[in-house]
């Protein structure tokens, strides 16, 4: 007979989404290359007049709620203005429209653009969890992990998934992760979790 395992939330809601902002430039000796520019003595900064930013703007429009905000995310990506950002910011946008396939072909879209874009991730993690598809949520909370180890709610909404598949210690630890790195205003319903965890890993 199988043990019925009673939460303290039932079920436990997992984390939202995170939009895409945009990036610093990259530093290239990161990459091991070297940074000719820091090389010159007294070189001139020459300031370039900034142009209107129509992803500037839609995550102005989106962080209102303003419907327009789609629009200008996608006027962003035909002007090449922060294209992986925009696509990602469609995803979210498209999730919670419960456009759910519509949101994976965005969020896809992005990580065409750069594999390794932290916010994609983790959003599709979220996206495949509301769609029953655990093993690729996990798969996308743990990318998000590797990429960003310092942000919290991934390691929260992947003990989620890891609660569904049964994987109790995986997700002890991962929970645990998420109160080591979270302010302790939002610890009681992981520390929760993690004493019902204890209790059924035993």
């Amino acid at each position: 007979m199988t043990k019925v395992v009673q939460f303290p939330v039932n079920p436990p809601q997992k984390l939202g989404p995170k939009k895409a902002r945009r990036r610093r430039r990259p530093n290239l000796e990161d990459y091991g290359q070297l940074n000719i520019f820091d090389q010159l003595p007294d070189a001139p900064i020459v300031s370039l007049p900034k142009a209107g930013s129509f992803f500037e703007e839609a995550l102005t429009l989106d962080e209102e709620g303003k419907d327009t905000a789609e629009k200008y995310y996608l006027l962003a990506i035909e002007n090449d203005q922060s294209i992986e950002d925009s696509y990602c910011n469609l995803g979210i946008l498209k999730s919670g429209q419960g456009d759910l396939s519509k949101a994976i072909d965005y969020l896809t879209q992005c990580l065409k653009k750069n594999p390794r874009h932290f916010e994609a991730h983790y959003n599709l993690g979220n996206v495949y969890s509301d769609l029953g598809n655990l093993e690729l949520a996990k798969v996308h909370y743990e990318l998000s992990t590797q990429i960003e180890p310092e942000y919290p709610n991934s390691y929260y909404n992947l003990g989620l998934v890891l609660i569904s598949l049964k994987k109790y210690k995986e997700a002890i630890q991962s929970i645990n992760k998420f109160v080591e790195l979270s302010p302790s205003s939002e610890h009681q319903t992981a520390n929760e979790l993690i004493k019902t965890l204890n209790a059924i890993a035993k």
